[in-house]
């Protein structure tokens, strides 16, 4: 974990953005207390000893990229999410359920309060004090130091990439799908992944509805619209899909 501290930071995107949408409204928001959040994504390896010690059981169920689109597989899960991973990779084809239930679980073992960041902690983690689109700046094309997203190596490998997506990042990261955590330049409060690799879930209900809930951060396989700090998305809590994972919070105060 890396605690963060109190601060204040504008929330959202100017309109001036590239690839910005109309939900990323730009707001000044304090952060009157710091948090500590995981230094970078659940592992395979951190998720499988929860299961394991708790039998938690994980659906058998997961949307993968296919061909040029996703679909769903009742085939595939987090130990199979559609391609190769070990225990570094970050965890994935995991839910907001699942997610909760790790942070639970995290809790009761070792006696301190765990969850899923807000969507206020996540960005403010994200940036680090940066107000550019990315926590690198607003160039796409650096993004390869710093995070595995949607670029050459997905272009190349990933059958039907290009197709949906249109335009990778013009760079080559090595990674086709997921990459080991920490495997890039961290941002400046020292958190790894914050864009890439897989989206990340918060608590946030959606404009009020708990049954779907904010994920936020670029994946593997995106391009570079929906790789930015301000990008916003909400899922369905029982969803599960090859680019969902998370990273927890604990309360330092």
């Amino acid at each position: 974990m890396v605690v963060i501290p109190s601060g204040e930071f504008n929330m959202g995107s100017p309109s001036s953005e590239v690839g910005r949408d109309s939900q990323e409204s730009l707001r000044r928001v304090v952060m009157d207390k710091s948090f500590a959040i995981g230094k970078t994504e659940v592992t395979r390896r951190q998720f499988e000893y929860f299961v394991k010690e708790t039998s938690y059981a994980v659906a058998n169920e997961c949307w993968i990229f296919s061909n040029g689109k996703w679909e769903k597989s009742l085939e595939n899960n987090w130990r199979n999410p559609g391609y190769p991973q070990d225990g570094n990779h970050p965890v994935a084809c995991i839910s907001w359920n699942d997610a909760k239930a790790y942070t639970d679980w995290l809790s009761r073992k070792t006696g301190k309060a765990y969850r899923l960041p807000t969507e206020a902690e996540w960005e403010y983690a994200a940036r680090a004090g940066t107000a550019t689109a990315r926590y690198w700046g607003e160039d796409p094309s650096q993004s390869c130091s710093y995070a595995n997203l949607g670029d050459r190596s997905a272009k190349e490998k990933v059958s039907g990439w290009i197709t949906l997506y249109k335009q990778e990042h013009a760079c080559s990261d090595n990674y086709a799908y997921t990459a080991p955590v920490g495997s890039f330049k961290p941002n400046r409060f020292g958190l790894y992944d914050m864009l890439g690799n897989v989206l990340e879930w918060t608590e946030e209900c959606n404009s009020g509805d708990c049954k779907k809930r904010g994920i936020r951060g670029g994946a593997w396989s995106n391009n570079a619209q929906p790789a930015r700090s301000a990008n916003r998305r909400w899922e369905g809590v029982t969803a599960h899909s090859s680019i969902f994972g998370f990273r927890p919070v604990r309360a330092t105060q």
